[in-house]
């Protein structure tokens, strides 16, 4: 029986020492909103030439804003045409008008106010509903699918992943996954996802609780969140938390605790998210899929990643113009003015990291491909635009070098 024991250790040593000497393939893509149909001409072209499914190929997807919808479609199997198809197809559902003075933007107008966002979310969640169905997150199994967003509660990046669990949100399915990491500043309204923080008390009184150790530092972080007690002393009650000292870890309650809970108390704190987009933290998620496969036990010279961009913005923001510019006007351009500036120092960290490993796909958005204008808008959905970007995309994956780099890349990581 020990024996027995033995050989079955002696394996699984084995398989995990034969899985950390192969390669690990990484697919990661942009955000960039509608441009996702570049990524999606690109990767269609790609998958010709790799004769096979991307998820069969790829050991873990990353993507940011449109590119965790196209990374969570590869991921359950999708192909790259049926992606394009999307996005011609339904982009409209989910930008339904280019105007910020569309009548149809009233019920925003009126719930929000002045500042209200340019869309509401109820298309993109239409949207991701139907092409994810009832797909959950940790229901994905091969390729892993990492998926970024922002929570600016925390003022931190959420980072999805289908291979572990997170007990702060549990197994949510993959369309609000994708709604979470697309909800775009000033186009979209943040996306309530619901949080669940369980620890063990510290120490309490009658009018407080103590958090454990590594609980959130963040000062009010849980005012006016619900904290129950859940076992051992105190079991059963639940308080509302007024006020929260981040440095000490200490919650104020609404009202005194009838029995008041004792050291080794498990308490649970029902709090939220505010995702926004994942661009916010990473545009280009290249570098937190290394980190990951780094995290898993791959070693670094094993490590490849294809790295595919939206869209590289041209549109200048002269200087006499930014400097004058004041918060109204600055609203509309500073998204895409941070989403690029991400994606571009991401993209100098993960080349440093492994180098020549990495190849990037990227083309500039102006009329140097097919002498057509391309709009780097990301709710650009009339039929001319998509159509100027796709055609741009398969022009770019013809040219020479393009295809030579691809040939050596596809051929180095075989």
């Amino acid at each position: 029986m020990a024996f027995s024991k033995f050989l079955f250790i002696l394996s699984l040593n084995q398989s995990e020492e034969i899985r950390r000497n192969m390669s690990f393939r990484i697919l990661s893509l942009d955000g960039g909103g509608i441009r996702g149909v570049v990524a999606a001409t690109m990767l269609a072209a790609i998958e010709q030439r790799i004769n096979q499914p991307l998820n069969e190929y790829f050991d873990l997807i990353a993507g940011t804003s449109t590119g965790s919808i196209l990374a969570g479609a590869i991921a359950i199997g999708r192909s790259s045409q049926e992606i394009v198809d999307l996005y011609k197809q339904r982009s409209s559902i989910i930008f339904p008008y280019r105007s910020l003075f569309s009548p149809k933007r009233l019920p925003l107008l009126l719930k929000y106010g002045l500042s209200a966002p340019k869309f509401s979310d109820s298309g993109l969640i239409q949207v991701l509903q139907a092409v994810f169905g009832d797909v959950r997150l940790l229901d994905i199994n091969k390729p892993r699918l990492l998926i970024v967003s922002y929570d600016t509660i925390s003022r931190g990046a959420i980072i999805f992943k289908s291979w572990r669990q997170n007990p702060d949100y549990g197994n949510l399915p993959l369309w609000e996954a994708c709604v979470c990491s697309a909800a775009a500043p000033t186009y979209f309204p943040a996306h309530k996802l619901d949080r669940k923080i369980s620890g063990v008390t510290e120490n309490a009184t009658a009018n407080s609780i103590t958090l454990e150790q590594g609980a959130s530092a963040v000062e009010d972080i849980y005012n006016n969140t619900q904290i129950s007690i859940h076992s051992g002393v105190g079991k059963g009650q639940v308080r509302k938390i007024k006020k929260y000292i981040g440095f000490s870890r200490r919650a104020l309650l609404d009202s005194p605790w009838e029995r008041i809970p004792e050291e080794n108390s498990s308490y649970l704190i029902k709090a939220t998210y505010s995702s926004i987009d994942g661009g916010v933290a990473a545009n280009n998620p290249s570098s937190c899929a290394v980190a990951e496969a780094l995290r898993l036990g791959y070693k670094v010279e094993d490590i490849s990643v294809l790295s595919i961009g939206t869209g590289e913005l041209t549109r200048i923001i002269p200087f006499e113009k930014a400097q004058g510019l004041g918060l109204i006007e600055w609203a509309a351009p500073l998204i895409s003015v941070l989403l690029d500036a991400s994606s571009g120092v991401y993209e100098y960290i993960t080349d440093k990291m492994i180098h020549d490993r990495v190849l990037r796909l990227q083309f500039k958005l102006d009329r140097g491909l097919t002498g057509k204008p391309l709009s780097d808008d990301i709710d650009d959905v009339s039929p001319e635009n998509i159509n100027n970007l796709i055609e741009a995309a398969e022009v770019y994956m013809q040219q020479s070098s393009v295809e030579a780099a691809l040939q050596n890349f596809l051929h180095i990581h075989q």
